[in-house]
């Protein structure tokens, strides 16, 4: 059998460990460090595209989103206000210094070795395999952790003005004596336009051909959902990791904030004053419906779910300097720090009858992951002050912003929305 990446020692080859709940991942002790790594890995899991199962939306907070929705399209009367425990007036947001101590960077190396398990597991004379991510799932940080331990080698995309010209430069310079080698973003391969898909075409006929050796694709969802149609496709079914239900975001969670040492410490709903879940406490208050409608949300995205949360947390105004101590505490709460939880942002206004200009935006900006603004005046039927006004009407919105780079692209909280307006009008969309 010929493995798409060929080791020179075999790479870890324990058998696929089963999925835990989260109240055996998250008890912390110091005699089972060993359990906490293994529990941390059966976080991770890879499996075909087809089989990527969404979590299921909580009855009721499902039904409790579509009040909000109502009360605020037709307003409320005052009598069915409900005090909160916690106003949102009366808290801050986290300074970055706390946020990453609570939500720092996903540690990626358990996910790394979730995939070359999965490589092992489908060894075969394919000499290239591919994953699949929606934005912001971190398929690319996966890869590039797989890729520093295997030693493969990195392969940078072409420049945009290459893939107009079919790029056989770029070709022509694809590294003959690299053992293994790793192409993280297939997205950025090709475009949308008439001469855009000769470059992406030939590439994939010839990786699948094993013409350029034994190598690992990554490529984004949206994009992935336009090449299959119009590209040569490999035998198997690409992977993808799966997606993340509310006990695997409680123990993901968990995770970083014990990482970092910043327990021990207690979530808390600011409207109800609830438990979310609770870092070094007796009572671990994981796998709520609050984490499983997030988790739903996000539609499984895990990445994206960690950003969307992270922009909830709030302290107590009086905490200036980010110290775990210093967060206000409800009785019965002991030494642990509280962080309230504040209601989900509203979502952008982006109704199902807007204009099909601006769905046309945002339909390029997630298929390419991002493009810059010169660049879509020559993918859209579009002139350039519209594609100009549709851009700073929706980075207005807070669905789109601009990186220093000059690309634009969809951000975090106009993500959902953004694929509910596409899903309303038809477009094409990704399967996660």
């Amino acid at each position: 059998m010929i493995r798409p990446c060929p080791l020179p020692n075999p790479p870890l080859g324990v058998p696929r460990p089963r999925y835990h709940g989260v109240a055996e991942m998250t008890k912390q002790n110091a005699d089972t460090r060993g359990q906490d790594e293994e529990a941390e890995q059966t976080l991770w899991e890879l499996v075909p595209v087809p089989e990527y199962r969404l979590p299921q939306t909580p009855v009721a907070s499902a039904a409790r989103a579509r009040w909000a929705l109502l009360k605020r399209l037709f307003g409320k009367r005052h009598d069915d206000d409900q005090t909160p425990v916690r106003a949102e007036a009366d808290l801050r947001g986290l300074p970055e210094k706390r946020l990453q101590s609570l939500l720092g960077a996903v540690d990626w190396e358990p996910a790394a070795d979730a995939l070359q398990r999965s490589l092992d597991d489908r060894a075969t004379a394919d000499p290239v395999s591919l994953l699949i991510g929606p934005p912001r799932s971190g398929y690319v940080e996966v890869l590039r952790c797989w890729a520093t331990r295997q030693g493969a080698r990195w392969i940078e995309p072409p420049a945009y003005h290459d893939i107009l010209e079919a790029g056989e430069a770029w070709l022509a310079g694809w590294p003959s004596d690299a053992r293994c080698w790793l192409l993280p973003r297939l997205e950025h391969c090709w475009l949308r336009h008439p001469a855009g898909l000769a470059l992406v075409r030939e590439l994939l006929d010839r990786a699948l051909a094993g013409r350029l050796g034994h190598g690992v694709i990554g490529c984004d969802s949206w994009a992935w959902a336009y090449l299959r149609y119009v590209a040569p496709l490999p035998g198997r079914s690409p992977l993808a990791l799966q997606a993340f239900d509310g006990e695997r975001l409680a123990a993901l969670f968990h995770g970083l904030v014990a990482a970092h040492g910043a327990g021990p410490v207690r979530f808390r709903n600011a409207e109800s004053g609830k438990l979310v879940f609770a870092v070094d406490g007796d009572d671990e208050g994981g796998g709520t419906a609050e984490l499983q409608y997030l988790a739903a949300r996000c539609r499984g995205n895990a990445g994206l779910a960690r950003e969307v949360w992270r922009a909830r947390l709030r302290a107590e105004p009086e905490t200036d300097d980010g110290a775990a101590g210093d967060d206000a505490k409800p009785a019965g709460d002991d030494d642990a720090a509280t962080i309230w939880v504040a209601a989900p942002a509203e979502e952008p206004p982006l109704a199902a009858d807007v204009d099909e200009e601006l769905a046309l935006v945002l339909h390029a900006l997630l298929q390419h992951n991002g493009l810059p603004g010169a660049l879509l005046t020559e993918l859209l039927p579009l002139p350039k002050f519209r594609v100009q006004a549709i851009l700073h009407r929706l980075a207005g919105a807070g669905v789109v912003a601009s990186a220093e780079s000059g690309h634009w692209y969809v951000t975090a909280a106009g993500y959902a929305a953004a694929r509910d307006l596409l899903k309303a009008q038809g477009f094409l969309l990704d399967d996660f």
